[in-house]
């Protein structure tokens, strides 16, 4: 037994990078967020049979048998949004259809959706406008609950999954969708059953990744949040060990593990079915192998070897070759990736300009051409594999080419490299002449000092009455930063950008290149923004904030007690948000405490 548990102290402790107390901080802290990122992630059900209207089959008559009053209808959208009906009920007396709204529009895809009737009837005919019109089910509800029609037979599709519907007095981020997920829950849903893609503005394998998840555990909140909050869940392990590399400090690296556990713009990243997590993800990776590249590049520069070597050995050229390949997988993500491969760029060429591998540089020439555009072209190129275009299935013959803005390759050309090209011709065409406006923008020189958040879900639970107080019980979900680490880490950048100039410290640049790569292009972004735009340069400004640490350690080691009071203030501060950024039910009182500036809307 003692052999046993030798060798696995042996196997943890092998590495040169993290010691047994590491592993255990880091176990310590990826199960406090995995636990926090799972908790009441979203529901494993919701319906998934569905009716499907079309022009010949469009309307759809409910009977309840008697007179009876309805509410509301209550409607579980399928995958095309913004569906629209007609409302009418049949009088009996006049043998007529009289109409009680003549346009309805259900809006979002994945959820439900509520339509007002408020009206006492025995027949109820709803005729969709559109062409062709998804639904997973209906649910009316009346003065005592659900009311079920004595013709659920005639409509099985509509009926049949009437126990998913949430048992609290409304919806919330629980039972479907909110926010961007109206786009990425779709489109995953159409990568797994093959249908035209909607979300095209982005790269692929972000979507791809989302719909794994959904095949695994089906089209429901839970399946369609899952690959995000486990791409959360590695990031902790990932900055810790980042920052150990780093700083080969354990205390160090824990704090920047407390800073990625207890940040509010992770955890709701995490939480939420968008890309962002995934390229934030791939991003800190592709940087934290040049890091590791840049160092053992130096060590090997010192060595006999280097002299008399054609090409570094494989311990330092596997470490560039991963970096490209991460790199390659935030580009076909988003293109946000982009600022990481400019980034990492200037680190690169810094470093072989500096350190000029004279007889080796041909070589490493073809290599970062290998593992900087070619191989991540091929991952981009094959994040598509799942996408299927509409006027490629309608059997489209236009097989013209022109540069129009952009390279136009007509539908005619189906194959995956025309796919690809035709859609990032667009995707960068409509993100430069977007032009929208959003209640929850922001700019970009405002996001560090979290000047406006932005609202994802803010769901009525249920209201207490006690006398004449009303108190509102709501589910919110917002995007915003813990302020006690987000406010922090402004003098910590300023820090750092003074030891970059003043000192010529090599990872003061390193870390002030990545943070001025990832934020600097927003400044030029025309469009509206948001401030979870900012989560890729505050992943380098909490490394940022381990630097000024260690620092201030090195000055007095003393002040380690007021680096714990610090901590513990962001943990403090992480709960005290909570509410609002998890969607656990709380009251609009609390929720309204907690806006301490005017832009912030939280309830």
């Amino acid at each position: 037994m003692p052999n046993f548990f030798n060798k696995i102290k042996s196997f943890f402790t092998k590495s040169e990078i993290l010691s047994l107390d590491d592993y255990l901080i880091m176990l310590i802290l990826t199960v406090a967020f995995t636990f926090l990122v799972f908790f009441k992630l979203g529901n494993t059900y919701a319906p998934v049979s569905s009716y499907e209207a079309t022009p010949e089959n469009r309307d759809i008559v409910i009977d309840f048998g008697d007179y009876i009053t309805v509410e509301k209808l209550h409607v579980y959208l399928g995958n095309l949004d913004s569906r629209k009906v007609a409302i009418s009920t049949f009088n009996e007396v006049t043998g007529l259809w009289e109409v009680i709204n003549s346009e309805v529009n259900i809006g979002s895809v994945f959820q439900w959706n509520d339509i007002d009737i408020y009206y006492t009837l025995r027949y109820l005919g709803i005729v969709s406008t559109d062409d062709q019109a998804i639904y997973n089910e209906f649910v009316f509800t009346g003065p005592n609950g659900i009311v079920t029609p004595i013709n659920c037979d005639a409509y099985p599709e509509l009926f049949d999954e009437q126990d998913m519907y949430p048992k609290t007095e409304n919806h919330t981020y629980l039972d479907g969708t909110m926010f961007d997920e109206i786009y990425y829950a779709r489109t995953g849903y159409e990568f797994n059953n093959h249908l035209p893609a909607y979300e095209t503005t982005h790269p692929q394998f972000g979507k791809d990744l989302i719909a794994l998840g959904m095949k695994i555990f089906g089209t429901n909140p839970f399946g369609w949040r899952f690959m995000t909050a486990l791409f959360g869940v590695l990031f902790v392990p990932l900055m810790y060990i980042f920052a150990k590399v780093m700083f080969k400090s354990t205390f160090i690296a824990s704090c920047v593990g407390v800073f990625i556990t207890f940040d509010c713009m992770h955890y709701t990243l995490s939480r939420i079915c968008t890309i962002d997590i995934f390229v934030a993800f791939f991003i800190i990776l592709s940087y934290l192998y040049m890091y590791r590249y840049l160092e053992a590049d130096r060590e090997y520069h010192k060595t006999k070897d280097f002299k008399k070597d054609k090409f570094p050995p494989k311990k330092v050229y596997m470490l560039l070759a991963l970096c490209g390949i991460s790199m390659g997988f935030a580009i076909a993500t988003k293109l946000t990736g982009v600022y990481a491969g400019i980034g990492l760029a200037i680190l690169l060429g810094w470093h072989l300009f500096t350190n000029w591998p004279a007889h080796q540089w041909k070589k490493l020439f073809g290599f970062c051409c290998a593992f900087f555009i070619a191989i991540p072209l091929v991952i981009y190129t094959l994040g598509y594999i799942p996408q299927v275009e509409a006027y490629a299935q309608l059997g489209s013959t236009d097989r013209t080419i022109s540069f129009h803005d952009g390279i136009n390759i007509g539908y005619g050309y189906t194959g995956l490299i025309a796919k690809t090209i035709r859609n990032t011709s667009y995707m960068i065409n409509y993100h430069k002449n977007l032009v929208a406006t959003h209640p929850f923008q922001s700019p970009a020189q405002s996001w560090p000092f979290i000047y406006r958040t932005l609202m994802a879900a803010n769901d009525l639970v249920k209201t207490n009455t006690s006398g004449d107080t009303t108190i509102y019980i709501r589910s919110a979900v917002n995007y915003m930063g813990n302020p006690v680490i987000w406010w922090s880490s402004i003098p910590c950048v300023l820090y750092v950008f003074f030891c970059w100039f003043k000192k010529k410290d090599r990872t003061a640049m390193f870390l002030c290149i990545a943070y001025l790569a990832q934020y600097i292009p927003w400044f030029g972004v025309n469009r509206c923004i948001f401030i979870y735009h900012y989560l890729p340069s505050m992943l380098f400004a909490m490394l940022m904030m381990a630097y000024t640490i260690r620092d201030i350690l090195e000055w007095n080691e003393k002040s380690k007690k007021f680096v714990y009071g610090f901590l513990a203030l962001a943990i403090i501060m992480f709960f005290v948000f909570f509410p609002v950024i998890s969607g656990y039910p709380t009251s609009n009182n609390y929720g309204d405490s907690l806006e301490w500036f005017k832009n912030w809307a939280l309830m």
